[in-house]
């Protein structure tokens, strides 16, 4: 009994934020400083990421992660497991777009481009980490994904990013199904939010666009392999 509530005490959670140094994944790394966590900001700019760790309050770390680059990925992954042994949360939240062009219009290297960071980084990320996830006790991941690539609300524009996106949900699926118990795995759309990506017409600030993400990581009751938005399950 003792022995629970020490280690309760001091227990530290550790996440790690994919793009975490602009926009949403930036404003996540706030809202979980926030909460005590020990976060990791990765980016593939260690200097851009120096300076936005002057906005957040908390233990923060910058790290060097670049999504498309497996040697970088395991380089963040010794790194964390030397110091921690283990990952409570990983946020894959690093994107790219290549604008509102059609299939047509989208060259095959974009298309390779937009997939390469927006679902291949995932892929590689959740692989890589996977061990240090299930080191801990509520091990999970979190897609920050978009209703952009649900098969609901399909149609000809942002094709490269839609396409991304719809694969990251179907990967969700599967990662969820395969890690059963081990790590809880969620897809989330944060909606259209005013950052570099969304623009400043954008109707959501960063906040509400973090908000459902921050959930995820902590709510206790949520269930995996399941699409979120605004905190309520929705179509893939």
């Amino acid at each position: 009994f003792h022995r629970t509530i020490n280690s309760v005490r001091m227990e530290v959670k550790i996440a790690l934020v994919t793009g975490g140094n602009r926009g949403i994944g930036l404003e996540i790394c706030k809202q979980l400083a926030a909460r005590k966590y020990l976060v990791y900001m990765g980016a593939r700019d260690m200097a851009q990421a120096q300076e936005a760790m002057q906005k957040v309050k908390g233990k923060v770390e910058a790290i060097g992660l670049d999504v498309t680059d497996t040697h970088s990925i395991k380089k963040a992954a010794m790194l964390i497991k030397k110091k921690h042994g283990k990952l409570d949360v990983l946020f894959n939240n690093a994107g790219i777009s290549m604008g509102a062009k059609g299939v047509l219009d989208t060259t095959m290297n974009e298309f390779k481009q937009v997939m390469n960071t927006n679902f291949y980084g995932p892929l590689r990320m959740s692989k890589v980490f996977f061990k240090l996830l299930s080191e801990s006790e509520d091990g999970r991941i979190i897609n920050v994904s978009s209703g952009m690539g649900s098969l609901a609300d399909l149609n000809g524009k942002y094709a490269a990013y839609r396409l991304s996106k719809s694969n990251l949900n179907a990967l969700t699926i599967m990662l969820s199904k395969e890690f059963t118990h081990m790590v809880k795995v969620f897809a989330m759309c944060p909606g259209w939010v005013r950052t570099d990506m969304g623009g400043r017409s954008a109707i959501r600030t960063v906040s509400e666009g973090a908000e459902t993400a921050i959930w995820l990581a902590t709510d206790e009751m949520v269930r995996g392999g399941r699409f979120y938005r605004d905190k309520k399950e929705i179509d893939w």
